[in-house]
C-alpha cells in the first residue's frame, strides 16, 4: 500500500497545517521569509514583505527622481502595494500561518513595528511543497495522473520509486510486472494506470489476496474514482455486489477467489476487463511444500495461476509484488516489461540467540554484536532496542495462541498507557465475541494482538489506530504482514517456538519491509530474528541464516491445478450446450494448461495434465455430466444448470443425490449438513476438508488416514453446532461456547472464523437456489433463498423475508452509518414491525394526536433518539423504494 509522504516522513500534524497554505499569499509569504541555505534567519516588517513579495513577481521598487518628485514608474509601483495590502487577504493569510506555527510573529498585534520570522514548522512545509512547484519535464498521462491522486491524496511529493516511475514510463501500454519493497508505494502506481484506463472508458479490475486490502482500498480511493463519477464496488466474501452492480461497475475490488469462481463459470460481469491488477503476485508460489488429500482445493496459488492465464489472454495486466527469484521468467509467461528500481533501503537486521552468558543479540553485518544477562530472550532483546517504552513494535508469531499469549506477556511485563477513547473505538464493550474481549483486556495494558480470529470489522478498526500510531505495540501472526506498511520502529519475528514451519528469504522480506520505505528514510529501523529452538527445518544457527539471509530468492512455483480446477476449464468450454468434440476439448484444455505459469516451468506437466483429463473425462461421461449426440457430446442440461449456478460439478455429483431429495419440508439440520459438504465451508477454519476418492486417485496421493478422518468429524460436528446456534439467534459467545460443551472437541473456532464460515455458507447457498430454481422447483429453491439470509444474519426463518437488514442507521457523526443488528430486527419484529414499511406506516393513525414518528418511538422499545433516527432512515428508504416502483 502506499503511505501518505506526510503520513510516512513527517508529523501528522503536519500534514493537516498545509491546508493553510492554500490560502492566497500563504506560500509567497513563506518564500520571502526564508532565507537562502546557510545564511540567518531574520525578522521582516510588513513593508519589507510586501516588497519583497512584489520582487518575486519581477516588480521591483523604482528609483526615485532626482528632484524627488515622483516617476510614473513609482506611481505604478505604489498603487501594486497598495492593492496587494487592500482587502485584509494578505493580513488573513499571514494570521494564519501563524497560527499554524508555520510563522513567529515578534511584537504586538496590529502594530506596525511587529515582525515576522519563518519557523521550522514553516521551512520545512515549503519544501515539501517545493516539489509539486517545480516544472514538469515532459507533461505526459502518467504525470497528469499522478498529479491528480497526489492531489485526492493530499500528498505532498511523490516517494523516489515513484518519481523514478513517473519520470520513466510515459505511457502504461503493456502488460507491466512492479517489482518494489514494501511501503514504497506500489499501490499509489496502480492506480495511475487504473485512473488511466478509466478515463479512457475501460473497465477495470483490481485483485488482493485479503479481505483486508480490498478495504483499505476502498477507504484509501474509492471515493475519488466515485467523485470522477466512476462507479466502484467491491466484491468479496465479506461485501459482496449484485450481478447488475458488477455488470455496470467502472471498477471491481475484488479476492482472487472471488474473481476465479465467477470466471470458471463465465459470468457475463467478468468479460470486457480491459486492466487487471494483480497485487501480490507472489501469491503464487505454492506454500504446499508435499501434496496431501487434506490440501485438494486449498492451494491459492493454483488458482492465480489458472486465473492469470485466463485473464491476459483478453486484458491488460499490472502486477505488484516485492522481489522473487527469477522474474525474467515470469515477465516472460506474462509478456510483462519489469519496472524495478535499484535501490533500495534495508533496515538494521539483528539475529537473537541464548548462549551460556544469556542472550547474544549480533547485527547480519558484524558491526554489532552485544551480550545480554537475561534468561528471556524476547526481554533481553526488548532491551536491545533504544528507547524501547516509546517505540513502536510488531512481534510476529506462527499462531493465534502464540500471538495471544505473547501479548499478554508483554502487557503484564511492560505496560504502556493506552486512551480509552481508542479502546473503545477498536473494541465496544458491547462487542460480541470471545475473541474480541480478550483483545480489549490486553489493549487495556496497551498492547494489541492480530490474527484472523477477530471479527474483520474490528481488525479494521484496529488497523486504523496502529496506523494512526495509537497503538504501537502489537503481536500478530503472519496475515499482516501481507499489503500495508505500518509505522513501526522494529519488527521481531520468532522462529522455533513461534514460527515452527519454513518461511522463505521472500517472506522473510515481506515480514520485515511492514516499516515502509518512508517511514525508513525518515526514522530508521530494525528487525530481530530471534531463534528460540531449533526446528524441522532450521536444525541449527547456521540453516537459519542462510535461508533467510543469505540465499537467493526462490523462483515462484504454482501447485498442480486441483480437481475442481480442472473440471470447470473443461466444462466452461461447453456449457453453451453445443455438441462437441472430445479432442476439442482436449486440445484447448491442454493449450490453458500449458500457458500457465506451471505450465512453461514444469517440463512433465503437459503429460501429466493429459493423463488426468482422459479419467476426468471418462469419470464425467460415466456420471452423465456428458452426452453422446450424433457421434460428438454435449452437456445434460442438469450439468449445465449447476454450472451456470455457479455449483462445481464435481461437488454437484458429490451432492447430488441430497439435492435431488430436498422439498420444502425440509429439516434445517439437513440444509446445514448438505452446504457444509462444500469445499469452501469446509476450507474455513477449522478446516475439515475431506476429497471424495475419485479425487485422491486422480491426483495419485496417499488416502487419508482413519486418524485424520475422525479428526474431519470433530470439526464438521463443531461447525453444525455452531451454526445451528447462530441460526438460534445465540450470541456469538454463546454459540462457541455450546460448539465446545456439545461436541467435547478441543478445537478452536473465534467469532472471525464464525463470520467466514456464515457468510461462505450463505453464499452456497444462494448458488442452490439458483440451480433448484432452474429445475422449476421453486418451494425448496425459495426455502434456500431464505436459508442464506438465515446465515447471513443469524436469524430464524421468521425473520429471513425481512428487509430490514438493508436499512442503514446514521451514526453520530452522520457520515457514517450501520445495519441493525439482529437484536434490532427482532425486538422490531415481535413488536409488529417486521418491514421497513410497517415501521413508517403501522403508527399512521388520523385519529390520533402526533405524529406517526413519536408514536413508533414510545412503542418500538428502543430509546427515543434511536427511535426517531431510525424511523427516518425508514422514511427515506421507503420513499425511495416507492420512487424507484413508480
Amino acid at each position: 500500500m502506499c503511505p501518505s509522504s506526510l503520513n510516512s516522513g513527517y508529523s501528522a500534524a503536519l500534514q493537516s497545517k498545509l491546508k493553510a497554505l492554500g490560502n492566497r499569499y500563504a506560500v509567497e509569504i513563506l518564500q520571502v521569509l526564508n532565507p537562502p541555505t546557510g545564511e540567518i534567519i531574520s525578522n521582516l516588517g510588513w513593508e519589507q514583505i510586501v516588497e519583497s513579495i512584489l520582487a518575486l513577481r519581477g516588480r521591483t521598487r523604482p528609483i526615485a527622481g532626482a528632484k524627488g518628485d515622483k516617476t510614473q514608474e513609482q506611481v505604478e509601483y505604489e498603487e501594486l502595494k497598495r492593492k496587494l495590502t487592500s482587502g485584509g487577504t494578505l493580513y488573513e493569510s499571514m494570521n494564519k500561518l501563524v497560527s499554524e506555527g508555520f510563522v513567529l510573529a515578534v511584537g504586538e498585534k496590529r502594530k506596525k513595528q511587529r515582525k515576522f520570522m519563518i519557523a521550522h514548522e514553516g521551512r520545512l512545509a515549503l519544501f515539501v511543497i517545493s516539489g509539486l512547484n517545480e516544472p514538469s519535464e515532459t507533461d505526459t498521462e502518467v504525470r497528469r495522473a499522478a498529479k491528480l491522486l497526489l492531489k485526492h491524496k493530499n500528498f505532498v511529493r511523490l516517494l523516489p520509486a515513484q518519481e523514478k516511475f513517473v519520470r520513466e514510463i510515459g505511457e502504461i501500454e503493456d502488460n507491466l510486472l512492479i517489482q518494489m519493497p514494501p511501503g514504497s508505494g506500489k499501490t499509489f502506481l496502480a492506480m495511475i494506470a487504473t485512473l488511466i484506463r478509466l478515463q479512457r472508458g475501460v473497465r477495470c479490475l483490481y485483485l488482493t489476496p485479503y479481505i483486508s486490502l480490498n478495504r483499505q482500498i476502498m477507504d484509501e480511493y474509492a471515493e475519488l474514482f466515485e467523485n470522477l463519477d466512476y462507479s466502484v464496488v467491491r466484491h468479496d466474501g465479506q461485501q459482496q455486489a449484485s450481478e447488475k452492480e458488477l455488470e455496470n461497475a467502472d471498477l471491481i475490488v475484488g479476492v482472487y477467489e472471488t474473481f476465479a469462481h465467477a470466471l470458471l463459470r463465465d459470468s457475463p460481469w467478468t468479460k470486457n476487463i480491459g486492466l487487471a491488477i494483480i497485487d501480490e503476485i507472489t501469491e503464487l508460489d505454492s506454500m504446499i511444500e508435499k501434496p496431501q488429500a487434506q490440501d485438494l482445493g486449498v492451494d491459492r496459488s493454483t488458482r492465480l495461476d489458472c486465473l492469470i492465464t485466463l485473464l491476459k489472454k483478453k486484458s491488460q495486466i499490472v502486477t505488484l509484488s516485492s522481489r522473487f527469484g527469477d522474474t525474467d521468467a515470469v515477465a516472460k509467461w506474462l509478456g510483462a516489461k519489469i519496472f524495478r528500481p535499484s535501490a533500495r533501503i534495508m533496515p538494521d537486521e539483528f539475529i537473537a540467540v541464548r548462549c551460556d552468558e544469556g542472550v547474544e543479540i549480533f547485527s547480519i553485518d558484524g558491526c554489532q554484536n552485544t551480550l545480554i544477562d537475561s534468561e528471556n530472550i524476547m526481554e533481553a532483546v526488548f532491551s536491545h532496542i533504544e528507547s524501547f517504552s516509546k517505540k513502536s513494535v510488531l512481534v510476529v508469531a506462527g499462531s493465534r495462541f502464540g500471538a495471544e499469549h505473547i501479548a499478554r506477556f508483554i502487557g503484564e511485563e511492560y505496560p504502556r498507557p493506552m486512551d480509552t477513547g481508542v479502546l473503545d473505538q477498536i473494541v465496544d464493550l458491547q462487542m460480541e465475541g470471545p475473541a474480541a474481549q480478550r483483545l480489549r483486556s490486553t489493549l487495556e495494558k496497551g498492547v494489541a494482538f492480530h490474527h484472523a480470529g477477530l471479527d474483520a470489522k474490528i481488525r479494521a478498526r484496529l488497523e486504523r489506530m496502529i496506523k494512526s500510531g495509537a497503538v504501537k505495540v502489537v503481536v500478530s501472526t503472519t496475515g499482516i504482514t501481507s499489503g500495508t506498511s505500518f509505522p513501526f520502529d522494529s519488527v521481531i519475528i520468532l522462529v522455533g517456538s513461534g514460527l515452527g514451519y519454513r518461511i522463505t528469504r521472500s517472506k522473510y522480506l515481506q515480514i520485515a519491509g511492514r516499516i515502509g520505505e518512508y517511514y525508513l528514510v525518515e526514522h530508521g529501523g530494525s528487525v530481530y530474528v530471534i531463534f528460540d529452538e531449533p526446528t524441522r527445518h532450521y536444525p541449527d544457527l547456521e540453516a537459519l541464516e542462510s535461508t533467510l539471509l543469505y540465499e537467493p530468492l526462490e523462483p515462484l512455483q504454482p501447485g498442480r491445478l486441483s480437481p475442481q480446477i480442472m473440471a470447470s476449464l473443461i466444462t466452461r468450454k461447453v456449457v453453451s450446450g453445443r455438441p462437441f468434440k472430445r479432442e476439442n476439448v482436449e486440445d484447448d484444455f491442454l493449450k490453458l494448461v500449458g500457458s500457465t505459469l506451471r505450465g512453461v516451468s514444469d517440463p512433465d506437466y503437459i503429460d501429466e495434465m493429459k493423463t488426468i483429463f482422459g479419467t476426468l473425462f471418462d469419470y464425467l461421461l460415466t456420471e452423465k455430466v456428458f452426452e453422446t449426440k450424433d457421434g460428438k457430446f454435449v452437456l445434460s442440461k442438469e450439468s449445465r444448470a449447476a454450472i451456470s449456478a455457479g455449483v462445481n460439478i464435481l461437488e454437484f455429483l458429490r451432492t447430488k443425490k441430497m439435492l435431488t431429495d430436498l422439498d420444502e419440508k425440509v429439516e434445517q439440520g439437513t440444509l446445514i449438513d448438505l452446504i457444509l459438504g462444500f469445499t469452501l465451508p469446509s476450507s474455513i477454519r477449522p478446516r475439515n476438508i475431506v476429497p471424495t476418492d475419485f479425487e485422491i486417485e486422480l491426483m495419485q496421493i496417499k488416502p487419508l488416514n482413519d486418524w485424520y478422518l475422525q479428526f474431519s468429524r470433530n470439526r464438521y460436528n463443531v461447525k453444525c453446532v455452531v451454526i445451528q446456534a447462530w441460526l438460534d439467534e445465540t450470541d456469538v459467545l454463546g454459540a462457541i461456547r455450546k460448539a465446545r460443551e456439545v461436541t467435547k472437541a478441543d478445537i478452536t473456532i473465534d467469532e472471525g472464523d464464525l463470520r467466514n464460515l456464515v457468510n461462505v455458507c450463505s453464499t452456497v447457498a444462494e448458488s442452490l437456489a439458483r440451480f433448484l430454481a432452474t429445475k422449476r422447483k421453486k418451494a425448496i429453491a425459495e426455502r434456500l433463498e431464505r436459508f442464506s439470509v438465515q446465515l447471513r444474519y443469524g436469524v430464524r426463518e421468521d425473520l429471513a423475508n425481512s428487509d430490514l437488514f438493508h436499512l442503514q442507521i446514521p451514526q453520530g457523526d452522520d457520515v457514517s452509518h450501520r445495519s441493525l443488528t439482529r437484536v434490532e430486527v427482532r425486538l422490531l419484529h415481535d413488536r409488529g414491525y417486521g418491514t421497513i414499511e410497517k415501521v413508517v406506516r403501522k403508527d399512521i393513525d388520523p385519529d390520533k394526536p402526533g405524529f406517526a414518528r413519536e408514536r413508533f418511538a414510545k412503542n418500538s422499545g428502543f430509546d427515543t433518539g434511536f427511535a426517531k433516527t431510525l424511523y427516518k432512515a425508514a422514511l427515506e428508504y421507503y420513499r425511495r423504494s416507492r420512487t424507484v416502483n413508480e
